[in-house]
């Protein structure tokens, strides 16, 4: 198309920060496509970054994941509640993968590179510059040598919280709603099923963890939380440990930033946002690269429209917005929602809400049914919501709950 500047000499159709999935999905897209991309990311080694690794069958049909990449095949999970009681959750066919994270995202990385996207890794950006013709990032290497980056557009993957987003006139200078992730890889003996720890003295009231196999004598443990991760962590890998099953920790324990919901606006002039850095995660569980990978994709074909037209101002670029918020916007909200409606309750009512919903009755009604899907919750949260059963115990719950599940049920089709 004529309006494109691509191999331009003096700038880059697209400056993509963060080589994560958001990132490297945007540069596979637009390097397909014919631009000219500077894919830049502070660290060498392309993808590693703190993250469980766990996708689901409609991330993995729609990206693709090579066979040798995936650590586990999920089709259960072992749900404990605050009191002690477990419970088993189980699909006839795998619903979620446990992948080499790191792995995965560099072999994105690279499809990108070899499709002409370049890659310049150990450059940390430190600021943005826009003018009325370009977009650039002051960016410097490991020695503190500082270099100048020029492009028509700027995309910004690089996480959550990431100060780019303020420079470049998206974000305001507030702290994001968020949560705390904390995780290490532990020893076990022959663990076949994921298992979840739901609040209680265990964990931390509000908070849950998991212990996830990657290998039959090796799994990751977490908590995610409001606050408090990081003991409830301790907590927990103590008591596993005394029980035999975690007996040991390899490495040491990390830590990361979660979003819970979407920044006001991710589009500006001459800038979008994407991934972590624009909030796209799953409030209920934490997971992320699904919705970055869709950014990525969703980003890409923005760029490339508003380049066509010769016009990459925030107006134009703000039908990147639209388009996210058709694809997974209600998601988003729906999933907010019952994230706040989890953090309501005790541990008593987080009890015999569990008894209720994963009761076989009510699994066989709201989970067990053909368009269940671990990357997509909100139709399995809203059918829980709207089972009379459920409903019933939620307002009895009181003043604490019952608001925030009639505004869970208004989020369906407040849109």
């Amino acid at each position: 198309p004529p309006n494109r500047a691509y191999n331009r000499r003096d700038m880059y159709d697209a400056l993509i920060i963060g080589a994560g999935p958001a990132g490297s999905v945007a540069a596979l897209e637009l390097a397909a496509a014919g631009a000219n991309v500077a894919l830049i990311d502070h660290r060498r080694r392309i993808g590693d970054k703190l993250c469980t690794g766990v996708i689901g069958a409609e991330c993995a049909d729609r990206f693709g994941v090579p066979d040798e990449l995936i650590r586990h095949r999920a089709r259960a999970a072992v749900i404990h509640a605050p009191g002690g009681a477990a419970y088993t959750v189980r699909r006839p066919s795998a619903q979620a993968l446990i992948v080499d994270r790191v792995s995965y995202i560099a072999h994105v990385a690279r499809r990108a590179a070899d499709g002409g996207a370049r890659l310049r890794l150990g450059l940390r950006v430190d600021a943005v510059e826009k003018t009325e013709r370009r977009v650039s990032v002051i960016a410097r290497d490991g020695a503190g040598k500082r270099e100048r980056i020029d492009g028509r557009l700027l995309l910004i993957a690089g996480g959550f919280g990431h100060a780019l987003t303020k420079m470049a006139g998206i974000e305001s200078a507030r702290v994001p709603e968020h949560l705390v992730g904390c995780q290490v890889e532990v020893q076990t003996e022959d663990m076949r099923d994921t298992e979840v720890f739901v609040g209680g003295e265990r964990v931390a009231p509000t908070a849950f963890g998991w212990l996830a196999p990657i290998s039959p004598s090796t799994a990751l443990l977490g908590v995610v939380a409001r606050r408090g991760a990081q003991g409830g962590l301790e907590r927990l890998s103590r008591d596993l440990a005394a029980s035999g099953r975690a007996p040991s920790r390899i490495g040491g324990v990390r830590r990361w930033g979660i979003p819970v919901k979407p920044i006001p606006k991710t589009y500006g002039d001459r800038a979008l946002a994407l991934g972590d850095a624009a909030g796209f995660v799953k409030p209920t569980t934490g997971g992320g690269i699904y919705y970055a990978m869709i950014s990525g994709e969703l980003a890409a074909r923005a760029a490339l429209e508003a380049m066509d037209e010769g016009d990459v101002s925030a107006r134009s670029l703000s039908r990147y917005q639209r388009a996210w918020k058709r694809e997974f916007g209600d998601e988003l909200r729906v999933g907010y929602y019952a994230r706040l409606l989890f953090e309501a309750l005790d541990d008593r009512q987080l009890d015999l809400l569990m008894e209720t919903f994963l009761s076989p009755e009510v699994q066989e009604r709201v989970i067990n049914t053909p368009d269940f899907s671990f990357d997509r919750h909100s139709r399995t949260i809203l059918r829980a919501a709207g089972n009379a059963r459920i409903g019933r115990l939620i307002r009895g719950f009181g003043a604490s709950a019952a608001p925030i599940l009639a505004r869970l049920l208004r989020s369906a089709v407040s849109g």
